[in-house]
Parts: structure tokens; sequence; C-alpha cells
């Protein structure tokens, strides 16, 4: 199968929303493809995450695991750009690149979602890490925040938290539970590439959870999340 390939400074999940903003000219003429009636990609397009080389102006190296990702949104400006809302479908294994057209194209084979040996067991002590995990991240920037015990900027703060970091309900499904636990965990994107190339969701739970209680322990004892930029918002090619 061969699809629109978008390399870029993040990691995608299967389940998870992609906001992408396009404005170099390639990714322009590649967006008006997905989006076009009758496209033969059916508005599909392959993401990978870079480890050497830019997103703008030129080829970057990418992991050999990315994620088929499908345009939901799409709204194209007077001068040209799009914004484009994606969500990731499903893991593929990359090939041969053809870059002899506007944009590039890549071969790619869909990598099957296995559940692994008693995936189901994971996913309650999974919720329970998550949970522990976004109370530590709240306590850790209402302290940042506070400028004294009883501040008003500390409860104002306190109170925008409670609106932003809701509880997480986990799926069912241990599948689209490890995959949502991986799009919130706030680590290096090196971290988040190890999480979706691992085999089978029972694996990544368990990855997952020790670095939920990883993060937890860093956050209490004040150390400041290894979040960058990329990890933020949505992605400009």
């Amino acid at each position: 199968m061969q699809l629109p390939y978008f390399p870029l400074h993040t990691v995608v999940f299967p389940h998870l929303p992609l906001p992408v903003h396009v404005f170099e000219e390639r990714y322009r003429a590649m967006a008006s493809d997905l989006t076009a009636d009758g496209s033969p990609y059916a508005g599909r397009f392959v993401v990978s995450m870079i480890v050497d080389g830019p997103e703008v102006g030129g080829d970057a190296s990418t992991r050999p695991i990315g994620t088929i990702c499908e345009v939901r949104t799409a709204e194209q400006f007077a001068d040209g750009r799009w914004v484009l809302l994606a969500v990731g479908v499903g893991r593929a294994r990359l090939g041969a690149v053809d870059r002899s057209g506007p944009y590039a194209l890549i071969e790619v084979e869909r990598v099957d979602e296995l559940i692994g040996d008693d995936a189901a067991a994971p996913v309650a002590p999974a919720q329970r890490a998550l949970d522990a995990y976004l109370a530590t991240v709240k306590r850790f920037v209402v302290r940042a925040a506070s400028v004294g015990d009883e501040s008003q900027e500390t409860t104002d703060v306190a109170a925008s938290l409670d609106q932003v970091l809701k509880p997480i309900q986990l799926p069912d499904d241990p599948v689209a539970a490890s995959y949502a636990i991986g799009g919130v965990l706030q680590i290096e994107l090196s971290r988040k590439q190890q999480l979706l190339e691992l085999p089978d969701a029972a694996t990544r739970l368990r990855a997952e959870m020790d670095l939920l209680r990883r993060e937890s322990r860093l956050l209490d004892d004040g150390a400041l999340p290894p979040v960058q930029a990329s990890d933020i918002g949505y992605n400009p090619n």
C-alpha cells in the first residue's frame, strides 16, 4: 500500500487525534489531494517520528514504525494554508519512499494490533496508575504556581486545573486503553515512540504503568516533566 508521507516531530497513536497546520507547498499539495473527491488515498497519510532532519524544507530520517492517519476535517485558508484534523487509525511498517512527485509517497504495511497475554488484567491497575499520575500533575502545577500557602492565585490555578485535568476513564479495550495512556503521558518523544513500537497491548500497558509511577515520583520530588514544545498544541509541518 502506498500513501502520502508526512514526517513530524511527534508520535501519533492510533485512536488519537492529530491537528496539523499545513503551510509548506509540498504538504499543501498533499492536503489538496487527500481531501479531493475520489482521492485514491481516501484521506489517509502516514506520520512517523523524525529522528534527524527538519520538518520544513528538507528530507528527514524517521523511525521504521509510524501511524496511518485519516483526515476527519479540513479547512483551507485564502492564502493556501490548510488546517487538518486527523486521527490515527493504525500502525504501519515503513518501506520505500518515492520522492518523484510533488510530495513523498511511502510503501507501508499495516502492523497487526495484538492484545497479548492476559491483556485485560492490566487495564484496572493502569487506570489507578493514571488517576494517581493526573492527581500528581495537578499538585505539581499548583505548587509551581503558588506564591503563598493560601494565595488566591493558588486557589484559581487549582480551580482551573479541575476543568482541564478531568478524570479520564480508560476504554475496556486493552489496545485502545494502551494508546490512550500513551497520548496522556508527558514524556520524551523517544519514549512515546518506544511505546508505539511495542508488540502488543499487554506489554504496552505494563510499560506505561512503570512510566506513570516513575513520572509521579519525579513530579512529587519537584522535577520538571520532560515536555518538548513539539508535544504541545498542533503540529506545523
